[in-house]
């Protein structure tokens, strides 16, 4: 379930916009974040550390924009392994990898990254997907904490509708999806080479060094994480 409305990332949604491939980018994304902060209630100074972040990471992914592949702005949240709101800004260029480099300050490059982490719980990169074109690239993501307003007892998802959502999910942006059940009522998908369970609360797979568990809500994430995955296992295996 990918849309542009914030009221759906409670209940396993994202929001995903294209941003401008100029120097407008940055600007782009703080005024999305900010907005879709603000429906979400979170309070003024998450949101500023967030507008902030935000513009480091689309300025950074502006210099790998190119004419065939905008930069994306994503956002969505999860609850493992603590409760979190994830921006993501995907770039098409996986030659070019963020480097921080804390110790000197003059570093334009390593100060604007440094920065994220001081503000954000939690950052990373790793290779994925468009969620809009399905072009392969890299995203560059960094989390903060949920409001403590959050719902969590309202967020139930049936098995059977995050089944068809996280398989329109893998589909859509090029991962080779199937979908069977089982005996006991359980789908699975194979997604290129991971089976993903679908139980009634959670999704559970292997993903080469050991089992994962992400409760239904957390869509977003399941996705993000199977993409990954795939791209990775696809780049490491010769043609």
């Amino acid at each position: 379930m990918l849309t542009g409305a914030p009221a759906d990332i409670p209940a396993g949604g994202a929001c995903a916009f294209q941003l401008p491939d100029d120097l407008s980018a940055a600007s782009h994304a703080r005024s999305l974040v900010a907005a879709t902060m603000r429906q979400l209630d979170f309070t003024p100074n998450p949101i500023e550390d967030a507008r902030l972040a935000v513009s480091e990471l689309a300025t950074n992914a502006l210099t790998h924009a190119s004419s065939r592949t905008r930069p994306e702005l994503w956002i969505w949240a999860r609850t493992r392994p603590t409760p979190r709101l994830v921006v993501s800004v995907f770039d098409a260029h996986r030659d070019a990898w963020p480097i921080v480099r804390g110790a000197d300050l003059l570093d334009e490059h390593g100060k604007g990254l440094s920065i994220v982490e001081a503000l954000a719980t939690d950052t990373g990169t790793h290779l994925t997907r468009s969620r809009l074109t399905a072009s392969p690239g890299k995203s560059v993501w960094f989390a903060l904490r949920l409001p403590t307003s959050w719902p969590t007892t309202s967020r139930i998802i049936d098995p059977i509708t995050a089944a068809d959502w996280l398989t329109a999910a893998l589909r859509s942006r090029g991962v080779p999806t199937t979908r069977r059940g089982d005996d006991s009522g359980i789908s699975v998908l194979t997604a290129g080479t991971v089976n993903i369970w679908v139980e009634p609360k959670a999704f559970s797979w292997h993903n080469g060094q050991g089992y994962t568990r992400e409760p239904l809500t957390d869509l977003q994430e399941t996705a993000e994480r199977i993409v990954s995955h795939h791209e990775t296992h696809t780049l490491a295996t010769p043609n």
